[in-house]
């Protein structure tokens, strides 16, 4: 039976082709418009290159600090200090390691290498377990290690572009030797491009944690006040409260033990997702807040139209009247007739999906340099590459949340007016039109 509901509907489509075609374009750029916002919460979520641990990562970024008993004369940096990483958070229970990094896009930072005139490279600087944490793929060689961290060593991990830009290949470079800011350096290995759309792992080139300027292995007159992000690695996902407790004590018993300062983590350590959310330094993210403006979005993206595509099913359900008329004379029930309007709406949706699909893909494709700054103010230096993989863009994820649009939109729009051309009797549906 719900074969033949389609044969019909496929066979009203080719008679009604302006009508199809009105409401299969309204109904592409409505879901058009949620699958691009869904795609882009996908990337900033979802496990995607290097980022595949992000459902077991905990983030620590700025801290304030302010002298006991003075709250308001609160005092924040970019980060923490390296002593934070390095000594405070390891070997917590359910934490199997804790990755430390800092992104350096305000200095105009030069790099070079022989016949090669300078120019400027955006560098993350990393420690040996940042590369445990998340997954890079190494087109040869391989990353630097704790021990070069401490000696801060002249090694250097390369992306697979800035290989191409020095040495104009990226095979054999390991081990060649390019200049950055001044000092020579030696690399160690090549990775495949990282997307600036995953904005905590991205960079030109990656260094060793203690060979970036104002970052020292010792506590100075800042205290735990620094520029190093803290990546903490839960051996479960069950286990993510637990270290966020046992991380908060950690910095609860360090302030008892300061004379002249308490540490605020100010709710953290976030959970990946929220720590995106985290656009202003010294305010906790309103995860209500968010969720409310998720919601309204997504309101106006999915209600609005689905009203306007109910108003042109009304109007073609009165043309229809008399027809649904004989079908009740011959015995139908109002729910065979209602399971065919909807399937007969379905197929239309259906290919509106399809199209909306494939104007999300353009959309997101032609605005990479820009659209993911819409939702996030810590994409850091839109200089760097913001393409789209195809792992981003293709994956079950995406495609389950099209499917399920094009089932909402349906009965949103479709079920209100066949509910009510349907209440008509008999006599009057097959008088009407004649």
């Amino acid at each position: 039976m719900i074969l033949n509901y389609f044969r019909q509907a496929w066979t009203l489509v080719r008679q009604h082709k302006l009508f199809t075609s009105i409401y299969v374009v309204g109904t592409g750029l409505s879901i058009a418009l949620v699958m691009t916002l869904f795609i882009i919460f996908y990337v900033k979520f979802g496990p995607v290159y290097p980022e595949y641990n992000r459902d077991r990562t905990l983030v620590v970024k700025p801290i304030k600090r302010y002298p006991k008993g003075k709250p308001e004369n609160w005092t924040i940096n970019g980060g923490m200090a390296y002593y934070v990483i390095d000594e405070m958070l390891v070997d917590l229970p359910h934490v199997e390691l804790v990755a430390g990094s800092m992104f350096d896009s305000w200095e105009n930072y030069q790099v070079s290498a022989t016949g090669v005139k300078p120019f400027k490279a955006v560098p993350r600087f990393a420690n040996e377990d940042f590369w445990k944490l998340f997954s890079f793929r190494f087109i040869e060689g391989h990353p630097f290690t704790q021990e070069d961290v401490e000696a801060k060593s002249p090694v250097a991990v390369l992306n697979e572009s800035l290989a191409r830009r020095l040495f104009a290949t990226v095979e054999g470079v390991t081990g060649r030797h390019f200049s950055f800011n001044g000092r020579d350096y030696r690399v160690c290995g090549v990775v495949q491009d990282v997307s600036n759309a995953t904005p905590e792992t991205v960079g030109d080139l990656w260094l060793p944690l203690l060979n970036a300027q104002h970052i020292q292995k010792e506590l100075g007159s800042m205290g735990l006040l620094g520029n190093v992000y803290a990546y903490l690695l839960v051996d479960d996902e069950a286990n993510v409260e637990t270290v966020r407790s046992e991380v908060q004590d950690v910095f609860r018993r360090y302030s008892q033990q300061d004379k002249d300062y308490e540490y605020d983590l100010m709710g953290q350590p976030d959970r990946y997702w929220l720590s995106t959310f985290r656009q202003e330094l010294e305010k906790v993210p309103d995860t209500m807040e968010l969720a409310k403006d998720f919601l309204y979005i997504l309101l106006a993206l999915l209600f609005i139209p689905a009203l306007n595509l109910s108003g042109m099913i009304s109007s073609r359900m009165d043309s229809r009247i008399s027809e649904l008329g004989i079908r009740k004379a011959y015995g139908a029930t109002r729910r065979r007739l209602l399971e065919q309007v909807l399937c007969e709406n379905l197929l239309l949706t259906l290919l509106g999906g399809l199209v909306g699909l494939v104007f999300s893909y353009l959309i997101v494709w032609t605005a990479s340099d820009w659209i993911l700054t819409l939702f996030d103010k810590n994409i850091n230096d839109t200089s760097l590459s913001t393409s789209f993989t195809v792992e981003m863009l293709f994956n079950p994820a995406v495609f389950g949340i099209a499917l399920a649009v094009c089932v909402v939109l349906n009965v949103v729009s479709a079920l209100v007016p066949a509910l009510y051309a349907l209440r008509h009797p008999i006599m009057e549906s097959l008088n009407s039109k004649r």
